[in-house]
């Protein structure tokens, strides 16, 4: 029967098995006390031999004179008599004993193991698709309130990198659909339209390379993520205030042809981890910022560390970011900046101007040095 094998019957069974065990014990040794006592003692103690027999004041007999030998057979017998009672009564008490310890163990276990019992019953419930249920297990702070704080953790971070999966999913089929739609659409176009000329087919020829190099970027990105998120590559140290003297200089021309002025504002800090997702992730929120930043605006890179934390920004003025990143696609390009933060151990984060104008974006990383989470505020407020 499975009850037999469950750690419930066991517990309970080694529960009476200690406590059948001790009291055993016990009783051995309360009898072997009982039988030296007995056979140490004489009954000339306590019976005197032709002493009167008085009951109710009237004389009913006396003692009749006993041999020292009589004496000693009566002792012998006596004392076997009394010793077999408590053997007797010794092996009953134990019996009730170990069938009332079963009773006992099959109870307390029973208590003790409830916890697991609703952590089990929990996990059957738990599906992929809906990782909210928590155990939160009440009662004292011992090895099995632990266990389901440990477990609650656990089932917090799935939750938290399914969203992340989903949401990094999502923001990868949109992105990737648009040049494949945009493709499709021109070379359709162009094959069902009998008067395509030259000059026609290098537009079209222009616009499917456009699309295509984008869709090379993207496929990057996610090679950058991919890197960065399994053992392929070997963390090194990584200079943040160098990166970003680095890309300020390199979309110095791009940000002029927009019409926007890069302000570069290297910070010391260094990180342990893979320097092309790092480089592929800042970029990715450089492209961002000049895409919305309005003409004639600033757009601030810069680097440094607070608490421990190190981190890489992009500072526009351009209209902030008004979508829950939680529930709606953001795009693949700060997608690969979340992912690329979390495999780092960090995260992105966003800070909108007072007047509501304006995005500071964010990536923390830990420098190894900090235990506390990272800032909850714009590492640029004196930028």
């Amino acid at each position: 029967m499975s009850f037999i094998r469950s750690i419930r019957f066991r517990l309970s069974v080694q529960y009476s098995a200690v406590v059948f065990g001790l009291g055993g014990a016990l009783l051995g040794l309360v009898y072997l006390a009982l039988q030296y006592w007995f056979r140490n003692q004489s009954m000339n103690r306590y019976v005197i031999s032709g002493e009167p027999v008085i009951i109710d004041g009237q004389l009913v007999g006396s003692i009749p004179e006993l041999t020292d030998h009589d004496m000693h057979m009566i002792e012998v017998v006596y004392n076997e008599i009394v010793l077999d009672e408590v053997a007797r009564f010794s092996l009953f008490g134990l019996l009730a004993l170990f069938l009332l310890s079963l009773v006992v163990g099959w109870f307390m276990s029973g208590r003790v193991l409830k916890p697991i019992d609703q952590i089990t019953t929990l996990a059957r419930e738990i599906e992929a698709s809906d990782l909210s249920r928590r155990i939160d297990l009440s009662g004292p702070d011992d090895e099995l309130g632990r266990l389901g704080a440990t477990i609650d953790g656990m089932l917090d971070r799935l939750e938290r990198a399914f969203k992340g999966q989903k949401r990094f999913l999502a923001d990868t089929s949109h992105d990737l659909r648009t040049p494949l739609a945009v493709i499709r659409s021109n070379v359709e176009l162009a094959l069902d339209d009998p008067s395509m000329n030259e000059p026609r087919w290098r537009e079209t020829g222009e616009i499917v390379k456009r699309n295509v190099e984008k869709m090379g970027e993207m496929i990057d990105g996610l090679l950058a993520v991919a890197r960065a998120e399994t053992a392929n590559a070997s963390p090194t140290p990584i200079d943040l205030g160098a990166l970003v003297a680095r890309k300020s200089r390199e979309y110095e021309p791009v940000a002029s042809d927009a019409g926007i002025e890069i302000i570069s504002a290297p910070e010391q800090a260094e990180v342990n981890g893979v320097e092309l997702a790092v480089e592929r992730a800042f970029s990715n929120l450089i492209d961002n910022a000049v895409k919305v930043a309005p003409v004639g605006s600033r757009l601030t890179l810069a680097s440094g560390e607070v608490d421990g934390w190190a981190f890489l920004a992009v500072d526009d003025r351009g209209p902030g970011l008004s979508r829950d990143r939680d529930e709606m696609p953001i795009g693949l390009g700060l997608s690969i900046v979340e992912r690329v933060a979390a495999s780092h151990g960090g995260a992105l984060a966003s800070y909108s101007g007072s007047s509501g104008e304006g995005t500071t974006m964010v990536m923390w990383m830990p420098t190894g040095r900090s235990d506390i989470p990272h800032p909850n505020y714009s590492p640029l407020t004196n930028v």
